[in-house]
């Protein structure tokens, strides 16, 4: 039988996964949000300059969030 304890950690482990999930849909949301505002707000000519320098900016994010909760544990 599980004791009191196990099945907290369980719903919080449950509660934390669907907050990751809702997070997770969020940024990929807000991320073609500003695609779309980069078409609509820049010219056709500097389309490609601001969507690359914006890919940039997010994968560097991404690696530096990697890099301080993967590599460092």
């Amino acid at each position: 039988m599980i004791n009191r304890e196990k099945m907290e950690d369980y719903f919080y482990f449950g509660v934390f996964l669907i907050a990751m999930l809702f997070a997770l849909l969020a940024v990929i949301k807000i991320y073609f949000s500003i695609e779309s505002l980069i078409q609509t707000w820049f010219t056709y000519k500097y389309q490609n300059i601001f969507q690359a320098l914006y890919g940039v900016a997010v994968l560097a994010i991404c690696v530096y969030l990697m890099r301080e909760r993967l590599i460092k544990r």
